[in-house]
């Protein structure tokens, strides 16, 4: 055993591992660990030789045992990756690097590894807007007819589909944090308090809300909010079961039905042996974990220590907690032993290698306002001095002019082979879209970022084709296009049977150009969705005669209602949870009168970003790589988690972005500020748009 050691402590330091790297590499195999690691400091190539040093010395004693059927099991590896790119990562340092070759090491997400344990025949996972609708609206039917206050939601007359997805999202927010159809009142008033002092009262309390808004104040049971919501638990658990039993299972439901069947199990006594069962549990990214998923790494530990606790190594940064609005608690990586009821080790690394110390100056001045934390001191060994700096513009079209000079100035270096564009919200992002896509600039974007796949941005591309095409009196269908455009003059489009009607009439006046269809329009002897014919075609008028892009997207924004805020819609496109246009009418002051480019460019950045869902869509080492080898990525603060870059210039660095009003809590917000700035490796630059105060961020980070 002795020489097992020796030969351990030759192979780490041939590793180059430094001293932080060999300690918790070399701790006992039994031990449970707390392993706090900040971003760059090499904890993946970390984790992989731990897996490799208990492999090492489960062999070096064997060699030597004298009564071989004593041994104990070969080690085997449960790593768990918090997202697909990162398990893709893990799995190629595993096939790729020969120091890992042969590790008997299983990697995957609590998603897929949740989803192997489901062996029904027959499965379907529900994954579009319209499959979750259909669950709610045909095979929970019967059981919402049970429960008169859910079924006025699911039968409201003009919002049956959104609420039907709103009604599934709540579903699943019960899921993820940590209730289960198996608790009875008290267990659930009880894990109400454990929510509660884990800090995440708001977030469910913030589904509530969401429920309480579709059912009207009469239908609500008894008539109050308390006992509505008593209702609501009760229709949840018969429905989760429903569900499954139609063999039918939301992402959520993955790990849900895998946390109640190794439950069983444990409670059975039934385990796993052999090949099947995992010594070792290492688990990354641990800050962003939910209840849920607390419940399930709990499970697996106890299921494969036989009832005992499977030793288990949770790896993460309470700097990098940023997903508490999704229900994620940095309580669980700082008070592991409260919450696993089981002793652990602490190890922190306080190396960076990703980060030139400039960079890393940044981030601790920046954390040390937070009060809640572990403290640590970072210590950059990167090579080289980072480019810091800040670029304050004018106006926002300035700032955008600024940023893409700087990408392509970035590209033309020999040592920047990545950049990322990071905002704090998806509304920064879409006019990089347009203006990379006009260029012919290659870029991702993330298929959930990309406004112009969604149906506002559709209508309004095909209201722009209409007047472009009007305004040179190229209409192939005038009483078509006229009626394109009306149909998002009120929030709702005109009724079939309505527009019917004023097809006929139009038709009938022999409308053959756009204006003579208009001028047909204002003669229309009935009001249109209660507004006068007159009304409604001096609006299409406007937009059709608009001098230059910015004056009909202005136009656009003040008359198309039919594009406003409307959280009816926002599950299936977030532009009506945000309306984002002014920032097109922005970007539009760049192109004049020029329809016919402002056209051709939003169409070339709608195909880029099909191209960005293409890849996300591929699943495959091949997908990613593809995916990787892209130059420019557009992402939001909380997306680039996990990332790293040569650069990264983060947009709208001002005080109207960073920190979120919305968000509640600033030590998060300063969290998601660091995560960002800690993604550069070499370049790191903040756009700052003058109009606004810069971000209060850049003052307590020493920016400026």
């Amino acid at each position: 055993m002795a020489a097992g050691i020796r030969e351990v402590n030759s192979l780490l330091a041939a590793a180059k591992l430094n001293k932080e790297q060999r300690a918790f590499c070399k701790l006992p195999d039994n031990r449970n660990i707390r392993l706090l690691a900040p971003a760059g400091s090499g904890k993946t190539f970390s984790l992989l030789w731990r897996c490799r040093v208990i492999s090492d010395l489960y062999d070096a004693e064997a060699e030597s045992a004298k009564k071989p059927w004593n041994r104990k099991p070969t080690p085997h590896f449960l790593l768990v990756a918090f997202t697909r790119a990162a398990r893709h990562e893990l799995e190629k340092r595993i096939t790729e690097e020969e120091q890992f070759h042969h590790l008997n090491a299983t990697v995957r997400t609590l998603n897929s590894w949740g989803w192997e344990q489901n062996k029904t025949p027959g499965r379907a996972l529900l994954v579009s807007r319209k499959d979750r609708q259909n669950v709610v609206l045909h095979d929970l039917r019967t059981i919402c007819r049970k429960y008169a206050a859910i079924m006025s939601a699911v039968d409201a007359p003009r919002n049956r589909t959104g609420n039907a997805s709103t009604l599934m999202d709540v579903m699943d927010g019960y899921k993820s944090l940590g209730f289960t159809h198996l608790m009875q009142t008290a267990q659930y008033k009880a894990h109400i308090k454990a929510l509660t002092d884990l800090g995440l009262l708001p977030v469910l309390r913030s589904y509530q809300e969401q429920l309480l808004k579709m059912i009207p104040a009469g239908d609500r049971t008894n008539g109050g909010r308390e006992e509505t919501l008593a209702e609501f638990f009760r229709f949840w658990k018969e429905a989760v079961v429903q569900i499954r039993d139609n063999n039918r299972y939301t992402l959520e439901d993955q790990k849900y039905w895998a946390r109640i069947y190794l439950e069983e199990q444990i409670a059975a006594r039934k385990y796993p042996n052999g090949v099947a069962r995992f010594s070792h549990i290492l688990v990354d990214e641990f800050q962003d974990i939910n209840p849920l998923d607390m419940a399930l790494i709990k499970a697996i530990c106890v299921y494969h220590g036989h009832g005992k606790f499977a030793p288990l190594t949770i790896i993460g940064d309470d700097d990098q907690a940023i997903f508490g609005w999704r229900g994620t608690s940095p309580h669980y990586i700082l008070e592991p032993d409260k919450y696993f009821s089981v002793p652990f080790t602490t190890c922190v690394f306080e190396t960076n290698y990703r980060s030139p110390k400039e960079i890393v100056a940044l981030s601790n001045k920046l954390l040390s306002y937070n009060k809640h934390r572990e403290k640590k001191q970072i210590v950059s060994v990167a090579k080289g001095r980072a480019a810091i700096c800040l670029v304050n513009e004018k106006a926002s079209i300035s700032s955008i002019d600024a940023t893409l000079k700087l990408v392509h100035k970035l590209m033309a270096k020999g040592n920047c082979r990545q950049i990322a564009l990071i905002g704090r919200r998806q509304v920064s992002l879409f006019p990089y879209q347009v203006m990379l896509s006009a260029e012919g600039t290659p870029y991702h974007v993330a298929a959930d970022l990309d406004i112009f796949e969604g149906e506002a941005t559709q209508s309004l591309q095909d209201i722009l084709r209409i007047v472009y095409r009007a305004r040179g009196n190229d209409c192939d269908d005038s009483v078509e296009a006229v009626l394109t455009i009306a149909d998002r003059i009120d929030r709702y489009k005109i009724q079939k049977s309505e527009r019917d009607a004023i097809a006929a009439y139009l038709e009938r006046a022999s409308a053959d150009t756009f204006e003579e269809a208009l001028k047909a329009l204002e003669d229309y002897p009935k009001p249109i969705k209660n507004m006068e014919p007159r009304m409604v075609c001096d609006v299409i008028r406007e937009l059709v005669h608009a001098k230059t892009v910015k004056d009909f997207m202005i136009s656009a924004i003040d008359n198309l209602r039919g594009l406003d805020q409307d959280y009816t819609k926002a599950d299936t496109d977030v532009h009506y949870k945000l309306p984002q246009f002014f920032r097109l009418a922005e970007l539009a002051e760049k192109y004049g009168s020029d329809f016919r480019s402002f056209c051709n460019d939003i169409e070339k950045a709608r195909k880029a970003g099909e191209r960005s869902r293409k890849r996300d869509s591929d699943d495959s080492q091949e997908g990613y790589n593809e995916t990787q080898s892209i130059p420019v990525r557009l992402m939001t603060a909380t997306r680039s988690k996990g990332m790293e870059f040569d650069a990264v210039i983060i947009l709208d660095a001002d005080d109207n972005e960073w920190p979120n009003r919305l968000n509640g809590d600033i030590e998060e917000e300063r969290r998601l500020f660091h995560v960002a700035m800690s993604r550069a490796k070499k370049y790191l630059y903040f756009i700052v748009d003058s109009r606004h105060l810069e971000s209060r961020f850049l003052l307590e980070a020493g920016v400026m």
